[in-house]
């Protein structure tokens, strides 16, 4: 049986709340079970859609055998990769790390294509640095396919796209719930972040979940004290995030 798994970011560009990278992977011949129950880019679905989409592809890849997993990034755990290396080669190696755990170095799996949404402006050497880092690559029977927009061409990156976009949306509206102010999406052109960031600079420190390095930040920060924006300390505990095993 041959495999399609799709990888997927949400939130790289957002000056709040985490970076959640998905893998989602099943066989080829199920693809248009995907396409039949509207699997597709995030960004074409509103939000009842994305809900209902996740929660279809939980349940029917529960019965199916599909294989899911979602890693969470914290704004500090973003801030803290940029200190050390790119954003850049932070979701590189969780792409990677997503890949050997949803397909495990194909031991049990007959081969198939790693579809990855890619994060550099060269996708190909973008597809070259995953290998780079996956356990015991090459796999036999396996391949890399790695486009800009796979997600809107590949039902399984879509799916993926969904699963990604879905999480992020959890975790900022429960930030928002805990800090009692709206914050919006996170991205500058958004009004209720906009607004938000006037009080969540408004301390001795950003708010924890603020990206640091961002220049929304830093602009933000600027405005309200006067100086440039503290550097998150890097406190020697360096965390890559979360990870859950959705199947």
């Amino acid at each position: 049986m041959t495999w399609m798994a799709g990888v997927d970011e949400a939130g790289r560009g957002p000056c709040l709340g985490p970076l959640v990278v998905a893998a989602f992977a099943l066989p080829q011949t199920d693809l248009e079970l995907l396409v039949e129950n509207g699997v597709d880019d995030s960004k074409q679905l509103d939000p009842d859609e994305r809900r209902r989409v996740a929660d279809w592809l939980k349940s029917e890849g529960a019965e199916r055998g599909w294989r899911m997993q979602v890693h969470i990034s914290s704004a500090q755990d973003v801030d803290l990769a940029m200190q050390v290396s790119n954003l850049t080669s932070h979701e590189i190696d969780i792409f990677a790390l997503l890949l050997d755990a949803v397909i495990g170095g194909a031991g049990d799996l007959g081969g198939g294509v790693l579809a990855l949404d890619a994060c550099h402006t060269d996708a190909h050497r973008f597809g070259e640095l995953v290998a780079s880092r996956l356990d015991s690559w090459p796999w036999a029977g396996w391949k890399i396919d790695s486009r800009h927009r796979h997600d809107e061409t590949n039902p399984a990156v879509s799916a993926a796209s969904v699963l990604a976009k879905v999480e992020r949306d959890e975790q900022v509206r429960t930030l928002e719930a805990e800090l009692e102010v709206p914050i919006g999406s996170g991205y500058p052109s958004d009004s209720k972040t906009r607004e938000a960031l006037s009080t969540l600079v408004a301390g001795d420190e950003p708010w924890e979940h603020l990206r640091w390095g961002w220049a929304t930040t830093a602009e933000a920060w600027k405005a309200s004290h006067g100086s440039a924006v503290p550097l998150r300390p890097l406190d020697g505990r360096f965390r890559p995030g979360q990870q859950r095993l959705s199947m």
